[in-house]
C-alpha cells in the first residue's frame, strides 16, 4: 500500500465544485483585469549578472497594508464578502450576484493581507454557529448532555490562541458549561 493510497480522500462536495468553478470564472472577468490594471507598477528589473532586463517587472499596490507586491502575490478580494458572515451561504441567485459586483466592492490585496480578511470572515461565520449551539446547550443540558461534553471538548487553550477573536464573554460561557458539565445531575 502507497502513500497515497493511505491518504484518505474527503467525499466529493458539489456545492465546493461549483463554487470553485465560478471563482474561477469570475477571477478571469475583464472586471478583476481592470481592477489588477489600476493598482499596477512598472519597475526595472534586473539579470543576475546585473545587467538590466528589456521588460520590466510588475508590483501591484495592497490596499490593507499599502506595500507593493510582486504580481503574482496579489488577490482581487471582495470589500463585501461574497458569502455574508451574518447569514451563511443563502442560495446560488445571491452567491452569484454577489460575486459578479460593481468594481467599488473590489480591491487588492496582498496574500498574507487576504488570507487573514478570509480566515477572520471564515471564523465569523463559524462563530454564529458556535454561539447558536452553546445557547442550546445551555437551555436544554439536561437533555443534551453527551454531545455538550463533545462540543465543550473542542474549546481548548490552543483553540483560543489559534483564534483570538473569541470575545471573553463566550469563553467564560463555554468554561461555565464545562464546570456545570463536571458537576453531577
Amino acid at each position: 500500500m502507497t502513500k497515497k493510497d493511505k491518504k484518505k480522500r474527503p467525499p466529493y462536495n458539489q456545492q465546493a465544485h461549483i463554487r470553485s468553478a465560478l471563482r474561477r470564472a469570475f477571477s478571469r472577468s475583464p472586471l478583476v483585469i481592470e481592477v489588477l490594471n489600476e493598482s499596477r507598477r512598472e519597475v526595472p528589473r534586473y539579470r543576475k549578472d546585473g545587467s538590466r532586463a528589456k521588460k520590466p517587472g510588475v508590483e501591484r499596490l495592497c490596499a490593507l497594508c499599502k506595500k507593493w507586491v510582486g504580481s503574482t502575490k496579489v488577490a482581487v478580494d471582495h470589500i463585501v464578502p461574497v458569502i455574508c458572515t451574518d447569514e451563511g451561504f443563502s442560495g446560488w441567485d445571491a452567491y452569484i450576484e454577489r460575486l459578479w459586483c460593481d468594481k467599488g466592492n473590489l480591491h487588492t490585496l496582498c496574500h498574507e493581507c487576504h488570507q487573514a480578511k478570509t480566515n477572520r470572515e471564515r471564523f465569523d461565520r463559524q462563530y454564529l454557529i458556535e454561539l447558536k449551539e452553546l445557547s442550546q446547550y445551555e437551555a436544554n443540558l439536561a437533555v443534551r448532555r453527551d454531545e455538550a461534553k463533545k462540543w465543550v471538548k473542542r474549546f481548548t487553550t490552543k483553540r483560543y490562541e489559534k483564534f483570538p477573536y473569541y470575545p471573553q464573554d463566550f469563553k467564560d460561557r463555554v468554561a461555565s458549561l464545562r464546570q456545570r458539565l463536571k458537576e453531577k445531575h
